[in-house]
């Protein structure tokens, strides 16, 4: 996969769109509540996946698992999400948040928020099969992934303004959207990864 697939399919994965009913159900509806949610679930975000750019592959090293059998499995993982969102299944549902006191609203906005509805398995899936080897190319990877936090903080902080703007429906209709993308990079993993496994299946 490119570097532009690859960053396609964070921003159909990551799809803040679709998070926002939770950030202002999370905020009680308070735009100050709001915006730090917005601002600490980013930075779960951006800490997630740059750690996820950097330490993925030594990881796969240190268990003896293979780039081409880790982007088949990081395709079975994402496929699912993809064709839950096309039926309009929600990726996520966490339990009633309401909380009473700014803590509680930290909280939330690190764990379910941040890790796993922005980062979940599929982004960092994404991101440690397709990082590339080399230092350079990490490097553009985290430019990229830093770009996508600071598009996410920008939506989450404007949470109660965009919902009422999207409204409902169009909320739905970007989620069924992202759905679409994120089967089509989830496909292109799992042929990439056939095809360097069994050589033979590219002849």
């Amino acid at each position: 996969m490119s570097l532009i697939n690859t960053a396609v399919g964070l921003v159909a994965l990551t799809d803040p769109i679709g998070v926002l009913p939770v950030v202002i159900e999370a905020a009680n509806a308070n735009p100050a509540r709001v915006r730090r949610i917005g601002r600490l679930a980013a930075t779960t975000f951006l800490v997630t996946l740059l750690l996820s750019c950097w330490w993925g592959q030594p990881l796969l090293d240190l268990f003896g698992i293979s780039l081409p059998a880790f982007r088949i499995a990081g395709g079975l993982i994402l496929l699912p999400y993809g064709l839950r969102l096309i039926d309009g299944i929600a990726v996520v549902s966490p339990p009633s948040l309401a909380p009473d006191h700014d803590d509680d609203a930290r909280l939330l906005a690190v764990v379910p928020i941040g890790l796993p509805m922005l980062a979940g398995p599929g982004t960092i899936s994404l991101v440690v099969a397709e990082a590339p080897p080399d230092a350079i190319g990490r490097l553009v990877l985290s430019a990229v992934i830093a770009v996508l936090a600071l598009v996410v903080f920008l939506v989450l902080a404007s949470a109660i303004r965009l919902q009422r703007s999207l409204g409902e429906l169009r909320v739905r209709l970007i989620s069924r959207l992202m759905g679409v993308l994120i089967a089509s990079v989830a496909t292109q993993m799992l042929v990439s990864g056939l095809r360097e496994s069994f050589p033979a299946l590219a002849g």
